[in-house]
């Protein structure tokens, strides 16, 4: 097997059981079905600054041999990346340490759903919130936006939240 990126690089196997990976740019080939107890087995080193992937732009072929896999994106704490996925076997090509980040993003049990439409605006809807929210805090500063977000949930589920956003209006003109 090729690798996805690399192209001119021979995929290998360290053992049973563990996935296979390019020794040229890090990238790991892993079709689950074919390896028993892969999740038991899921082990990870401490946290740690991960870079921009360059392989990261482009998509590539199954190494396996089915044709063109599809890409999703995955949004986390430190920069979005693109995970690519053959639709025939399952595998999915992890760019170096993409797998690392899956993990410490608690979404290796679902991992199969990020290449859904319904998780993908999840993940748009998310990022736009924290962008909100941190536009905000900025703006206010860390005191008065912690009391801005625990009055709002003081008056979520009240039935005159309408009149209190009123008198609060109203105590703030000058």
């Amino acid at each position: 097997m090729d690798c996805p990126k690399c192209k001119d690089v021979k995929l290998r196997r360290n053992g049973y059981g563990s996935p296979d990976s390019c020794q040229k740019c890090g990238g790991m080939w892993l079709e689950f079905a074919k390896i028993p107890g892969f999740f038991e087995q899921i082990s990870f080193e401490e946290p740690k600054e991960f870079s921009v992937n360059v392989n990261d732009g482009k998509t590539g072929f199954c190494p396996s041999g089915h044709g063109l896999m599809t890409r999703a994106k995955v949004e986390d704490n430190e920069s979005p990346f693109y995970l690519e996925k053959c639709s025939s076997c399952g595998g999915v090509w992890f760019d170096k340490d993409e797998w690392q980040r899956i993990i410490e993003n608690n979404l290796v049990e679902c991992l199969s759903d990020i290449w859904c439409s319904s998780w993908q605006t999840q993940q748009r809807k998310e990022k736009s919130r924290n962008s909100y929210l941190k536009t905000n805090k900025n703006i206010f500063g860390e005191e008065v936006f912690e009391k801005i977000l625990e009055l709002a949930e003081l008056l979520k589920g009240h039935h005159e939240k309408g009149r209190a956003i009123a008198l609060l209006q109203e105590e703030i003109k000058e």
